[in-house]
């Protein structure tokens, strides 16, 4: 059993009104008043301590404009912030869990339109794309290490499947009654000696290289079983802005998925899952019979950082599992990433062209060859003054065409609640 409160996106609430939502739900004044304060405690001595963690570690460099959720001890308030997500706790008034829901400020369809908008930039665009996105969303934690491994292995897998598995070749002896490869005369002769109508013969055989192909397919099957982990997380959250996630990594799953159905992989799954391919020794091996495929090869490498490197801010994430069971979102992130969306789109149906993605200066470039979007990059050359004096303004966007630049930042919230300091930002683009 549990009691579910669904909280506005960056509104600050009022004991009052805290209490009055409670006692729509059936709790007794007294009750809610004790409740208030549990949630209180809980934001103050949980909650806001996790998200300025997130800060520090996987968002580090990124500039987040999301606040994060907030006590005012003077006022007696809480802020729910801008990240859109559920957390638990225990309430020992009530006796059972009470489940806190963040609705975004502009709504849940509007909410998860704009990511399935964000989510349609990886079906234009492909992995580069998909990077983009779960990098600016989830920074630098596991959840986005895994979907950049997913989308990384497929890459591989399909350049691998292109070219085709490097063929071994080995000699094989073999007993028929017929005359087929390089006859074996001694022990043919034998044989004839002996009265029975049968040849010797050796022929070459044609295998694939067993090792690495049983290590493509016990990394597609560990990818997949972390996707599946992660998709469970998020349904049991059961928080329906997060649904576009939820597609988003169902998607992934089906390419390993189908991946494990081919013929080769196939057939070695089953005992590829429980072997021991992580030694250095198997792996040198896979290395000599992968002969000279470098895509077999790059995908056993790739293996091998998979396994040696250990996820970031994963035992953090499993240490406040209980109270924040997915990686809430910065809904200003997500508002960014609309609007990359539609400047996408515009660009193509406007150049009839997709774009080149690639990294630089700490943001992505969106290389359509006679224009450009450049999204959070940090260029010296675009800001003279500043640039000299501290590192360099980076902008959400900087639209490009020729000699020609123009900037442009999002800006998740009201008109009416733009401040000084977003004046003074656009300033320091341009002088």
């Amino acid at each position: 059993m549990s009691t579910l409160l669904e909280l506005r996106e960056d509104v600050e609430y009022s004991e009052n009104e805290f209490i009055e939502h409670l006692v729509t739900k059936g709790i007794g004044y007294s009750e809610a008043v004790n409740v208030w304060n549990e949630f209180f405690d809980f934001v103050d001595k949980k909650l806001s301590r996790f998200i300025r963690t997130l800060y520090l570690s996987v968002y580090e460099g990124f500039e987040i404009e999301a606040a994060p959720p907030l006590v005012n001890d003077v006022k007696n308030t809480i802020l729910t912030g801008g990240w859109i997500g559920t957390y638990k706790f225990y309430s020992d008034t009530l006796g059972h869990e009470v489940e806190i829901r963040i609705i975004p400020k502009v709504g849940t369809p509007y909410f998860v339109q704009m990511l399935n908008d964000v989510s349609g930039l990886v079906n234009m665009l492909g992995y580069p794309a998909m990077k983009v996105i779960w990098l600016n969303t989830h920074g630098l934690s596991y959840v986005r290490d895994y979907v950049s491994y997913s989308g990384m292995l497929q890459q591989l897998t399909e350049l691998l499947m292109a070219e085709g598995f490097p063929p071994v070749v080995s000699p094989r002896e073999f007993v028929s009654g017929d005359v087929i490869g390089h006859v074996n005369r001694s022990k043919t002769l034998k044989f004839l000696a002996e009265g029975t109508p049968l040849v010797v013969a050796r022929r070459q055989e044609i295998s694939y290289p067993k090792i690495p192909l049983m290590i493509l397919a016990k990394f597609h099957a560990t990818i997949e079983n972390a996707l599946l982990q992660l998709l469970n997380n998020i349904q049991c959250a059961e928080n329906p802005e997060l649904k576009p996630l939820e597609d988003m990594i169902l998607d992934r799953m089906r390419y390993h998925s189908y991946a494990l159905t081919t013929d080769i992989l196939g057939m070695l799954v089953d005992s590829a899952c429980v072997a021991d391919l992580e030694s250095l020794e198997i792996l040198d091996k896979a290395r000599e019979q992968a002969g000279k495929s470098k895509w077999l090869k790059d995908i056993i490498d790739f293996y091998q950082s998979y396994i040696c490197k250990k996820p970031l801010a994963f035992d953090l994430f499993e240490k406040w599992r209980q109270n924040i069971p997915v990686q809430p979102l910065p809904s200003s992130k997500v508002y960014e990433l609309w609007l990359l969306s539609l400047f996408s789109e515009i660009f193509i149906n406007k150049l009839q062209t997709f774009p080149l993605i690639k990294e630089r200066d700490g943001g992505f470039e969106f290389d359509f060859n006679i224009a450009g979007i450049q999204y959070n990059v940090a260029r010296g050359d675009w800001s003279k003054i500043f640039s000299k004096i501290t590192r360099p303004p980076r902008p959400d966007y900087m639209l490009v065409n020729g000699g020609r630049r123009a900037v442009a930042d999002a800006k998740y919230r009201e008109p009416g609640r733009l401040n000084v300091e977003d004046i003074e930002r656009m300033i320091a683009y341009i002088i």
